[in-house]
């Protein structure tokens, strides 16, 4: 399902019955090495794999700071990140809870849970955010979540420089982030 691919198609990409591809997505069987390797060979295709694929790499591959977290009942991990990103802001974590220099976001995405970010009901928000490096560096955030196919909950997660400011000042001491809503009709 993830590489849009009906399993006759998928079976003779990788060499093997369409039987047999049923069988592995039923949980019946396990696939040798071989036929593992030519799946994840598929999967990194850029022909094949899925939208949510195509934006997971672009991400890893951003030269802006951006990050893609999987949200769940443990909080929020990181799927995917751009260099940037890793290298300024998370120090090696995989996880925001355990990067002291993102708890802003950290607390945003905890509102954002309390708000609906994960039933559907928010489009996005954004915020404004201090990194107090020297000199303080004000960013603004977009929230954006999303699902992959599997129905899985994410969020887009970018971020914008912004020149010190009293506005940026201002909208960096803001409690919340600014919702933009689901509406009706």
């Amino acid at each position: 399902m993830r590489l849009r691919l009906k399993q006759g198609a998928m079976a003779e990409l990788i060499g093997v019955s369409q039987t047999y591809v049923s069988r592995l997505e039923s949980g019946l069987v396990q696939p040798p090495e071989p036929v593992a390797a030519a799946i994840m060979k598929l999967a990194e295709d850029p022909r094949t794999r899925s939208l949510f694929d195509d934006l997971r790499a672009t991400v890893d591959h951003s030269p802006f700071p951006c990050l893609l977290l999987q949200t769940g009942v443990d909080g929020p991990d990181v799927a995917a990140v751009s260099e940037v990103m890793a290298r300024d802001f998370l120090a090696g974590s995989r996880r925001l809870t355990d990067t002291p220099a993102l708890r802003r976001l950290s607390g945003d995405l905890d509102a954002l849970t309390r708000d609906g970010l994960n039933t559907g009901h928010i489009l996005g928000a954004t915020s404004v955010w201090v990194d107090h490096a020297h000199p303080d560096r004000f960013w603004q955030v977009r929230y954006t979540p999303i699902r992959d196919e599997t129905g899985a909950g994410f969020v887009h997660i970018t971020l914008a420089r912004l020149d010190d400011s009293p506005a940026a000042r201002a909208a960096a001491k803001a409690a919340t982030p600014r919702i933009d809503h689901v509406t009706d009709g």
